[in-house]
């Protein structure tokens, strides 16, 4: 469902989007393909702040320089 969504830090800046979704053992990681590749866990709460699969958006906590 994730695929394809826009990813948006909290200032509203896009970073990308999500190309692919990497599953290990601790969490799954967001493959996000925007500027840069981003690998970006998705944890809620932590670097995950909301997802609207209404509005196709994920924002998310990150520096966009890492």
């Amino acid at each position: 469902d994730l695929l394809g969504l826009s990813v948006r830090l909290e200032d509203d800046s896009e970073l990308g989007r999500i190309e692919n979704m990497l599953a290990t053992g601790a969490n799954d990681v967001m493959v996000i393909r925007g500027r840069k590749e981003h690998l970006v866990p998705f944890i809620p709460g932590q670097y995950v702040k909301s997802v609207s699969l209404e509005d196709g958006i994920v924002v998310v906590d990150w520096d966009p320089e890492f």
